[in-house]
């Protein structure tokens, strides 16, 4: 009873009962593997780490077969950066229990953050059984696209996951067109007017329930989502292409908003995003507004809010706090008109935000980016590099220490005041 408590109060997010109901009925029984499991996971969502593992490896040494907990161990394994180990507990799940479908799916993830983009996308498939990330598969019935030739045949393209995913996969696109294709890509139906400007040739349908009649044809040769394309066309790094940029944003637009955010002086458009609301991964990338405050010391930079959401309250703060104005644009909702958002992003001189959508967006676009990361970030990131194969535009600027953005935000604030000087 005190384990169901507990994991019915994991469940309403009440982590600190639970624990204390767990250890109850470890209390009551020490050999409960299922608790010791469970109060690893709990440990974990409070980012108590270290004491997350050696819950696992308790519920291990009582039983060393048990799938889960090897899972378990995998992803707070990942979480402390020790991606190898990670690695191998996910390995150890499914060999014992083969149809293990979340090992499967977070080892593709370790192999992609680490590098290995092979078997990383192979794994990374699972992720339509395992219900994480967003992912959500398409009732098409076309054959599913294997790598073979292209010349001349059809292939349909269904997005999938978030915006900043979509926009991330949609750089493959060009690949197929270039391979001789005729591609009809479904996707958002906010990112069509951007994506139909952007991919000449290509034939983009908005996703609809049931999916549009566009999408049926028989003269549809295959079928592939966004994100499948990557094992057969990013298969390792020299797949990537000399691509400095594959969207385009209204630039009429986009040179409206420039001459309107530049009007009251000012030389450098410094665009600003600190949150993701990622239901996984959010809170670790995210920081507050406040972290920036450093970035406040460089002269003559004006700041342009490009978080989505409500973010009155917080600029309101951060300005009577620091002196320094953001401009926030009311007649851009990128949550409506993402279009519109593009180019506002294709306006700025660089823009500097944490992992979010923004990113992938100013990235695709080709503008100058600084993301600034967590220690173990999506992995797409990969670790260590200071680049992306993905968005050649994009330096990376990584924590140094869990949760700690300080030293981040620093080296950011030295690296704006040297931009600054030497000019746009």
């Amino acid at each position: 009873a005190h384990y169901n408590l507990g994991l019915a109060l994991q469940n309403l997010g009440k982590l600190d009962e639970a624990v204390a109901n767990l250890h109850k009925a470890l209390a009551i029984n020490p050999e409960y593997t299922e608790a010791h499991s469970n109060l690893g996971i709990a440990l974990q969502d409070l980012g108590k780490l270290d004491e997350a593992v050696a819950s696992f490896y308790k519920a291990l040494a009582i039983k060393p077969d048990y799938a889960e907990a090897h899972y378990n161990l995998g992803n707070v394994l990942k979480d402390l950066g020790r991606v190898e180990e990670a690695v191998g507990s996910y390995r150890r799940a499914f060999e014992i229990d083969p149809y293990h479908i979340k090992a499967h799916h977070n080892l593709g993830l370790a192999l992609l953050l680490k590098g290995d983009l092979k078997e990383g996308w192979m794994n990374y498939h699972w992720r339509f059984r395992a219900d994480e990330g967003g992912a959500q598969q398409r009732p098409f019935t076309q054959a599913l696209w294997s790598g073979e030739p292209l010349q001349g045949k059809t292939i349909l393209v269904w997005g999938e996951q978030g915006i900043g995913d979509e926009i991330l996969f949609a750089g493959m696109v060009p690949d197929l067109t270039d391979a001789g294709a005729k591609v009809i890509f479904e996707t958002e139906g906010r990112l069509v007017p951007l994506y139909r400007r952007s991919f000449s040739g290509v034939q983009c349908v908005a996703r609809e329930t049931p999916p549009a009649p566009e999408t049926a044809g028989q003269d549809i040769d295959f079928q592939v989502s966004s994100g499948g394309l990557g094992r057969w066309l990013r298969p390792n790094f020299d797949t990537f292409p000399d691509r400095l940029s594959y969207l385009v944003a209204d630039v009429d637009r986009r040179d409206a908003l420039r001459a309107q955010y530049l009007e009251d002086g000012g030389d450098l458009l410094v665009g600003i995003a600190w949150v993701s609301k990622n239901l996984w991964t959010g809170r670790y990338k995210s920081m507050s507004l406040m972290d920036l405050r450093p970035l406040t010391k460089v002269p003559s930079v004006r700041f342009i809010d490009l978080q989505y959401g409500e973010t009155e309250g917080e600029r309101q703060t951060f300005e009577k706090e620091t002196g320094v104005p953001i401009i926030h644009d009311e007649g851009v909702d990128q949550m409506k008109d993402l279009d519109a958002f593009a180019a506002q992003v294709a306006a700025m001189d660089l823009v500097v935000s944490v992992s979010n959508t923004t990113v992938h967006m100013a990235g695709a676009l080709g503008v100058p980016t600084w993301v600034l990361l967590n220690t173990v970030p999506l992995c797409v990131w990969m670790l260590e590099r200071d680049d992306s194969p993905w968005y050649p535009s994009i330096r990376l600027f990584r924590q140094e220490k869990r949760m700690d953005w300080k030293g981040v935000v620093e080296r950011v604030a030295a690296e704006l005041a040297d931009l600054a000087k030497a000019g746009r």
